[in-house]
């Protein structure tokens, strides 16, 4: 190992101040190598901050030309001064290499090495089969690899955060190739259609298994179907209406057709019974109606049947009577694409948090009682996560996240939220996510809003966030050892992301516009002629 420089100054156990004449990179692996009780002791630690400096050259320089004659007698003089984390000693049995927290600050003037990249390999290498490779250090010449521990980003849930362009389709694509790869099931709601044309493989064969979104009515919940309408949480009144009706219709339909009553009855006979048992509110002799004190509120009741005659019309060809619960169509050891890309923000909410919610059921009985609609641990990737969980949002889906933020591990469920927006997140669920892949942050009060939610993140880290370039990125978590910078690998079977190739599309616009303008001009020479 080379070495590089040497401890100055009071040691701690976790940090060091060191002093070296050789060109340094933050995020550098360093080994502080010394003999302590007759043992020699070695530290594995990185280099956190640097700053170079030349005694000659003091602040109090009054002009450029004094900075330049003194430049001339001291170029040798030049020192690189820094600070490093120590991240543990470092305990070799062979195979592996453990890091044991240190008892002890290091001793003052320790020689600092260059880490060995093998070293580094048997640190951040796979430990078992649970282990897949996201990428290399970002700080190392030679490549050397990183392993996350995949179970845990199931267990202990993952936010993938990053500015637009910064490569969160790429990581996204490296991490779903890895699960299916392990057999595994991943489900994602995907916003903009960008998993459609996924070319994501298993076995030579694609792996993509698009859901349409189909909605039995009489599956979902009084409050799901009332989201999906499009009735507002804070809209009291018309809530009531159309519980008071939506319950009733079912009730009244399993005691005329009993509990097989979807198979008697057409979607569209449905909807038109729904709201002729909405319209009876309005008349006190009524059932429904006379259940009502004082008044009905004809402004709420209308505003109820025109909610839902525009979703008939809009969006009545997902909704079906008699298809199974969504969550039936999730297909084992795929990535199960459910495509929000035509559909409003309200009706993805009502769609998704059914999804979520019978996702964790299912995952409950599949640990309780060994019979399940979901035999399988699965992991949800939620695209536009601020959308769904969004924090001045009071969304449906935002309440299942953040239960499954809180239970979903001890089931195998696990959620990986995906954003540009981490500040539109809800903090209680983003401090949930105890795994982050960090790439590229400019705004200051996204880089705030998640270090509030990081134990994890110093203020170092978030020092390298908005000059990350795209597909590099911090790792936190359980999934690895310790903080680190990374570059992530280059998927080979990438989900496309949403931008559009402007100038070769106005190239065709001219393009055609020329060719009319050919055939214009030989249709005028056909007339003289």
């Amino acid at each position: 190992m080379k070495k590089i420089g040497y401890c100055i100054g009071t040691t701690k156990p976790h940090r060091v101040n060191f002093i070296t004449e050789e060109t340094v990179r933050i995020g550098q692996f360093v080994v502080l190598s010394y003999i302590e009780d007759g043992e020699e002791k070695k530290l594995l630690g990185m280099i956190q901050s640097l700053e170079r400096e030349n005694p000659y050259l003091p602040d109090s320089i009054k002009t450029p030309d004094q900075a330049e004659n003194i430049k001339k007698f001291s170029v040798k003089e030049n020192t690189i001064r820094g600070e490093i984390n120590i991240l543990g000693e470092v305990v070799d049995v062979g195979d592996e290499i453990f890091l044991q927290i240190p008892k002890t600050p290091p001793l003052p003037a320790s020689e600092i090495y260059e880490a060995d990249p093998e070293l580094l390999k048997k640190v951040f290498g796979a430990k078992s089969k649970k282990f897949v490779r996201i990428g290399r250090l970002l700080s190392e010449k030679e490549d050397v690899p990183v392993y996350i521990n995949i179970e845990q980003v199931i267990l202990r849930h993952l936010a993938v955060l990053a500015v637009t362009g910064a490569g969160k389709s790429n990581t996204i694509s490296v991490l779903l190739k890895n699960i299916i790869n392990l057999n595994g099931t991943v489900v994602v709601f995907d916003f903009h259609g960008e998993y459609l044309k996924s070319n994501l493989t298993k076995n030579g064969k694609r792996a993509i298994n698009i859901v349409p979104p189909l909605i039995n009515p009489a599956l979902l919940k009084a409050k799901e179907f009332a989201s999906f309408i499009g009735i507002k949480h804070n809209a009291y009144i018309q809530f009531r209406y159309f519980r008071m009706a939506f319950e009733h219709l079912l009730k009244q339909l399993k005691e005329e057709k009993g509990e097989d009553w979807q198979s008697y009855i057409s979607t569209s006979d449905f909807l038109a019974r729904l709201k002729e048992t909405i319209e009876s509110i309005s008349d006190p002799e009524s059932e429904l109606g006379s259940k009502i004190k004082g008044r009905t509120r004809d402004d709420s009741l209308y505003e109820v049947l025109n909610k839902l005659e525009d979703v008939e019309f809009e969006l009545g060809h997902i909704i079906k009577l008699g298809v199974p619960p969504l969550i039936e169509n999730i297909k084992p050891g795929m990535v199960n694409v459910f495509d929000f890309s035509e559909l409003d923000e309200d009706v993805a909410d009502a769609i998704a948090s059914n999804i979520l919610r019978r996702a964790l059921e299912e995952r409950k009985k599949a640990v309780r009682s060994g019979e399940s609609k979901l035999p399988f641990p699965l992991l949800i990737v939620i695209e536009e996560a601020h959308i769904l969980a969004g924090e001045k949002r009071n969304t449906e889906s935002k309440y299942y996240i953040a239960r499954i933020a809180r239970e979903g591990r001890k089931f195998g469920l696990g959620l990986a939220i995906v954003t540009q927006r981490p500040k539109g997140l809800d903090k209680e669920i983003l401090s949930q996510m105890n795994n982050m892949i960090i790439l590229k942050l400019v705004e200051p009060e996204d880089q705030k809003h998640v270090q509030r939610a990081s134990e994890s993140l110093s203020q170092e880290l978030m020092d390298y966030l908005p000059s990350l370039n795209p597909g590099e990125g911090i790792i936190i978590g359980n999934m690895t050892k310790i903080p680190l910078l990374v570059k992530i690998d280059k998927a080979q079977e990438k989900i496309e992301g949403n931008d559009i190739d402007v100038i070769e599309q106005w190239s065709k616009i001219e393009e055609k516009s020329t060719g009319l303008e050919d055939i214009k001009n030989i249709a005028d020479i056909l007339e003289e002629i």
